[in-house]
């Protein structure tokens, strides 16, 4: 079992990864203490019924206080934000990420905003992990085990506050994995965001066809079920890059419709995306990644 690494961890928002956070945290001594910042006080009392949280509030600033590990699970769109609101209460040392979907403009604004050679320091963070429910009902202390947890250092990020953030990675399950902000906003759109508008696509084209749907369809289009203003943000705060991605699926559907015309290659492209398939190895994921 892992050694406890934080004596206070406070996450800012107890939904679906907060919650299964907070769970991981408490279940594997990975934190003494494990705090919420929720919007209401019904969510608080949800969150220690599901064993996510010790305590809560809905306070942020108060929340935050004296904690060494605060991260911010709240929307994409908010995470900036809420970082603003919680600077100023963070203790000299601590170390703050988020769990958001898109990570340049997030990186570049948090930076401006924290001294990290005399405070706290931000690391931007994403699981890839999550499932196509939401709220701390749907949390699992088990939800971030085999997945990647991607980080965002910057060169202005101090390694001692990326190994922390790796080591809370490994103490959940995770792989860590470093990558460039902007990279990671890239990466993302084509293994994350473009198959949630591929499974929304596919309900659109399935129309009436759908009450004769099977596994194939029903897997596929698994992630179409996802909260629908989560993705609406992420789509607007990562555009271009999914904009590429869409390009680029684009041309492999034209791909197969001219093989599938004229017979040539069809077998070959599809035989390379089964072999593409099996070395990507595991089994279906337990969701979408959270975005």
């Amino acid at each position: 079992m892992p050694t406890q690494m934080f004596d206070r961890a406070t996450i800012v928002g107890v939904g679906l990864i907060g919650g299964s956070l907070g769970m991981a945290l408490r279940a594997r001594g990975v934190a003494r203490e494990v705090v919420g910042v929720t919007r209401a006080e019904a969510s608080i009392v949800s969150a220690r019924a599901a064993r996510a949280i010790d305590r809560g509030t809905v306070d942020p600033a108060a929340g935050v206080a004296g904690a060494d590990l605060v991260v911010l699970a709240v929307p994409p769109d908010q995470v900036v934000p809420m970082a603003r609101r919680v600077a100023p209460h963070l203790q000299p040392g601590a170390l703050l990420t988020d769990v958001a979907s898109v990570k340049a403009e997030i990186v570049e604004s948090i930076e401006a905003l924290l001294r990290p050679e005399s405070g706290p320091a931000f690391v931007g963070g994403h699981p890839m992990a999550g499932n196509e429910r939401q709220g701390v009902a749907a949390a699992s202390p088990d939800l971030f085990e085999g997945t990647a947890y991607l980080m965002t250092p910057t060169p202005r990020t101090p390694r001692g506050s990326v190994e922390r953030l790796a080591g809370l990675a490994r103490a959940l399950g995770a792989i860590p994995l470093e990558v460039e902000p902007a990279e990671h906003d890239r990466m993302v759109a084509l293994v994350s965001h473009l198959p949630y508008l591929v499974a929304a696509a596919l309900m659109g084209t399935a129309g009436a066809a759908g009450p004769a749907a099977g596994p194939s369809l029903l897997g596929a289009t698994r992630v179409a079920g996802s909260p629908v203003a989560m993705w609406a943000q992420i789509c607007r705060l990562n555009r271009e890059p999914i904009l590429d991605a869409l390009r680029a699926f684009r041309k492999e559907l034209e791909r197969l419709e001219t093989a599938i015309a004229d017979g040539d290659r069809l077998d070959a492209l599809l035989e390379a995306a089964r072999r593409a398939r099996l070395r990507l190895g595991g089994a279906p994921s337990k969701g979408p990644d959270k975005g």
